[in-house]
């Protein structure tokens, strides 16, 4: 089954844009990874594990001082990120499945950048702004943008999470809600085209 196949069996034509942006990544392939924007990624078949990278000793983990770092964990700082669905309209694959994965940078200043690990050409970097909910918890608003082959935008893409670090301040886990619009909703409001929700689990990379 070829992607123009899959798209002619889809009404909607924000569907059939989609689906030829994924292309055969949504198959159940032993393939490999493939992806295309940013937030679209899937796992189909057993992908080399990557370590994770944790901080060594007794270093500041949120860039305090002293131990008013261990009383209070923060968010700010570089991390390696991976996104699971547990909710997902075809054609994306069934739940549960590695939706995405990232590195991840929180500013103190309250915006946040994201890389993901997928081809540049199709979208793979995006921003947003996050908020102290307290207790350790945040609430992110992301956004960003997917390309079609021919280089024009495609969709605009919202991802909302509430995100809570971990008291030794080396991991966060939480939950994320993904939609797709279309190119001329710049501010990603109103019904979305597509909806994915799942989970967060965020892991700290440090200088040493």
């Amino acid at each position: 089954m070829n992607r123009m196949h899959i798209c002619r069996s889809f009404r909607s034509g924000r569907f059939c844009a989609l689906v030829a942006l994924v292309g055969l990544a949504i198959l159940f392939t032993a393939s490999g990874t493939k992806a295309a924007g940013c937030g679209l990624a899937y796992n189909m078949a057993a992908a080399p594990s990557i370590p994770f990278l944790s901080p060594q000793g007794n270093e500041s983990l949120n860039h305090q001082e002293g131990d008013e770092s261990n009383k209070h964990a923060s968010i700010v700082g570089l991390w390696y990120v991976i996104y699971t669905a547990t909710s997902a309209p075809p054609p994306f694959p069934t739940p549960p499945f590695k939706f995405a994965e990232t590195y991840k940078t929180w500013h103190g200043d309250g915006t946040e950048f994201e890389n993901a690990f997928l081809p540049p050409g199709g979208g793979n970097i995006c921003f947003g702004v996050w908020k102290d909910l307290g207790h350790r918890s945040v609430k992110l608003h992301h956004i960003g943008l997917m390309f079609a082959p021919d280089g024009k935008i495609s969709h605009i893409f919202t991802v909302d999470e509430t995100d809570t670090v971990a008291s030794d301040g080396k991991t966060y886990e939480g939950t994320f809600d993904f939609k797709l619009f279309d190119p001329t909703n710049v501010f990603g409001t109103g019904p979305a085209s597509a909806e994915v929700t799942g989970t967060t689990a965020g892991t700290r990379i440090t200088v040493d």
